[in-house]
């Protein structure tokens, strides 16, 4: 292990296993205990995200791809045994699930934080409009839109409008939290909230939304801005 220093600090470390190659399992495993051996001697005790990856049939056999899966559980779940630990099997041609795999991970730590995302993922199926929340940067948090994500980003044209969006808020505005929005001649209507400039929400209306569903996007737009909050909570403690 040549830089040891990049570890210290470690909340949530994701060890990869590629289920497509296991003649590389026993040197995966070598250097998964020798990287927890680190952290005994730093004292750290992270959150542990086994991947168990490549769990797909794209030119491979599946009655390999399975005695693959497990001999890796057989080889790597013992290891991580005296850990706040979980694995799962990932692919990149699950695009959703694995962005969703992520998104869990990353707010794993935070109990408040998955309880906001959960909340809003059911407001979601409540409103009558297209809504995107993502992170500043075009990482999809939680959506209702089919087609604008390519695995974990939002595509190019959305993250550019966001991007730009956040750089006037930031020096026309210089404010943490703003609004855009803007309407054709046929009513169609796109908005952009930015919420402590790490959240996005965007909303993409056809029409003017009913006056249930707009309580109801006022309402996850409220528990956004508290999603900003803790988030920044969260880091700063």
């Amino acid at each position: 292990m040549d830089k040891p220093e990049v570890f210290r600090g470690t909340d949530i470390l994701i060890p990869i296993v590629d289920l497509h190659d296991p003649n590389t399992f026993q040197e995966a495993k070598d250097y998964f205990i020798n990287l927890l051996d680190l952290y005994r001697k730093n004292n750290e005790k992270p959150k542990i995200f086994l991947f168990l990856h490549k769990y797909d049939t794209e030119d491979y056999q599946k009655e390999l791809l399975d005695t693959n899966v497990k001999n890796a559980k057989e080889i790597f779940l013992d290891i991580f045994k005296d850990y706040d630990f979980d694995y799962m099997l990932t692919s990149i041609y699950e695009e959703d699930k694995l962005a969703k795999v992520f998104r869990d991970v990353l707010i794993s730590e935070y109990a408040e934080l998955k309880k906001h995302v959960e909340k809003a993922e059911k407001q979601l199926d409540e409103i009558k409009a297209k809504v995107i929340i993502a992170d500043i940067s075009g990482n999809v948090i939680v959506h209702n839109v089919q087609g604008v994500s390519s695995g974990l980003t939002l595509r190019g044209d959305l993250r550019d409008f966001i991007n730009a969006c956040n750089t006037v808020r930031e020096n026309i505005f210089m404010a943490d939290s703003a609004r855009f929005s803007g309407r054709d001649e046929d009513g169609k209507e796109i908005e952009l909230h930015i919420f402590k400039y790490i959240i996005s929400v965007l909303i993409m209306k056809q029409a003017e939304l009913s006056r249930e569903s707009q309580d109801k996007l006022n309402m996850l737009l409220n528990d956004m801005k508290l999603f900003a909050d803790l988030i920044i909570s969260a880091h700063t403690d």
